[in-house]
């Protein structure tokens, strides 16, 4: 399933449509918008699932019986599918770019875009009484589920999502939870849904530096009575509102700092990545504590305050914290990836990033330099050589490891070109399997520089 996101006169915009469940880069002028479209993603794949009503569920193919009610998602259905989200986001798109940004900013257009592959269906089982249906399941299904009996032992309603390859006759679980027997159908199925439009994104701002060190102070003097609270049910959760002068994905983000709690699963399951992340980048590594704050160890095993740390430091470290908190994040957008790194740290940034990519994190990446994307690019192109001719040892004659690379399809590249109307437009700049990708507003400022050295080489034989 890919998934795209398109807007239409929103703010400086006046048309994208940007990939935001692969590899996604943006580069582009200063002030052509993409922040504002970077926290429009974020925001956005966090409201789509509660967009769902009687006629969303209507598209999905459904078939009932005695032990369960199944709704399907595929390459039939997708596009009743995505109609009917587009509808609603029609109509809520004034108030989602406001919940978003705290304020009103226009928008004409704000809608989705769902690919999916012909050989691959998506299923949401729900059942009414999970105590008398693992038998069922494991019978009827196929779908082994010992090892999730315990789910199972209190009453309640059962929903499972499932991702079933036809071509190859295979299933996977891939999200499951129990229900309280009197929670609404429509309610469950709107949870699981979260689990196909939501990846668990964080947004991390350019000028991390700064909320690296401030993140503590501000929650001190601005505690959460800047949130306002409404009752849903039996609980109370956050309205949405915005305070403090940030917009919600940036509030997220000091949310996510003051709040990182560790986990054990997913640094084990990253091993080689963070690995390579303290050697290559940092050169240290990073402690978590407690109190909510964290320390930066040295090599030689020194402990620093972050606060005395380079800014280098503090702007990479909230990429690593992302990947190894319990919050368990499956999208990372990073505004101005390459900010305070030199250029040789920037190369080792686009290993570690791939290297992520690779083991299942989504990425969205702003960025200004043309070294990182210059490496990204080369990057490419061997991935690309080495997919096609199957040299697999070109791959070590760069130094590199099979991790570094990227898969070819998965990378989608977009270029922000500001118009003399003010606006910007989003262009998709498709790769080339032996040139690369063409950044043209790249291209122009190093010919510009190589034609001002040749006039100051003529300059001075003249003289």
């Amino acid at each position: 399933m890919d998934f795209w996101l398109g807007v239409k006169n929103f703010a400086k915009i006046e048309s994208a449509k940007v990939n935001i469940d692969n590899y996604t880069l943006l580069v582009g002028q200063n002030n052509s918008g993409k922040t504002f479209l970077m926290q429009l993603i974020q925001g956005v794949s966090e409201k789509i699932a509660d967009l769902a009503d009687a006629d969303f569920l209507a598209g999905l193919e459904s078939d009932k019986n005695e032990s369960y009610s199944s709704y399907s998602i595929s390459e039939k259905n997708i596009f009743n599918l995505v109609k009917n989200i587009n509808r609603k986001l029609d109509m809520e798109k004034e108030k989602i770019v406001k919940d978003i940004f705290g304020k009103n900013i226009p928008i004409e257009k704000l809608y989705i875009d769902i690919s999916m592959e012909w050989n691959i269906i998506y299923k949401i089982i729900l059942f009414d009484d999970n105590t008398k249906v693992r038998e069922r399941i494991q019978k009827e299904m196929g779908v082994n589920l010992q090892s999730l009996a315990g789910l199972f032992s209190e009453k309640g309603k059962c929903c499972i999502w499932i991702k079933e390859n036809i071509e190859k006759d295979e299933q996977s679980i891939r999200w499951l939870s129990v229900s309280p027997s009197e929670m609404e159908t429509t309610y469950i199925l709107k949870s699981t849904l979260k689990n196909v439009f939501e990846k668990n994104s964080l947004f991390l701002p350019a000028s991390r530096t700064g909320l690296m060190l401030l993140y503590r102070e501000f929650f001190a003097n601005k505690t959460d009575n800047m949130i306002s609270y409404k009752a849903e049910g039996d609980w109370f959760v956050e309205d949405g509102t915005l305070s403090g002068n940030f917009t919600q994905p940036i509030y997220e983000f000091l949310r996510f700092l003051q709040t990182y709690m560790e986990d054990d699963a997913g640094k084990e399951r990253l091993k080689k990545e963070l690995i390579f992340f303290e050697e290559r980048l940092i050169e240290g590594h990073i402690e978590a504590h407690k109190q909510g704050s964290f320390s930066y160890r040295t090599e030689s095993g020194e402990k620093i305050p972050m606060y005395l740390t380079s800014s280098m430091i503090n702007e990479v470290v909230p990429i690593a914290l992302a990947v190894t908190s319990k919050r368990r994040y499956r999208r990372l957008i990073i505004d101005e990836i390459e900010a305070s790194l030199h250029p040789e740290k920037q190369l080792a940034l686009a290993l570690f990033l791939n290297r992520l990519s690779n083991k299942g994190i989504k990425l969205i990446l702003s960025t200004h330099s043309d070294t990182f994307v210059s490496k990204v690019n080369n990057l490419y192109l061997l991935s690309e050589y080495v997919q096609h001719s199957k040299d697999y040892e070109a791959v070590g004659k760069f130094d590199l490891e099979k991790e570094d690379l990227i898969h070819p399809s998965k990378l989608y590249v977009y270029e922000f070109e500001n118009q003399p109307n003010g606006k910007s437009i989003v262009k998709e700049i498709e790769g080339n399997s032996k040139t690369g990708f063409q950044f043209d507003l790249f291209t122009d400022s190093a010919m510009k520089l190589y034609s001002e050295a040749l006039n100051l080489g003529e300059m001075q034989q003249d003289d």
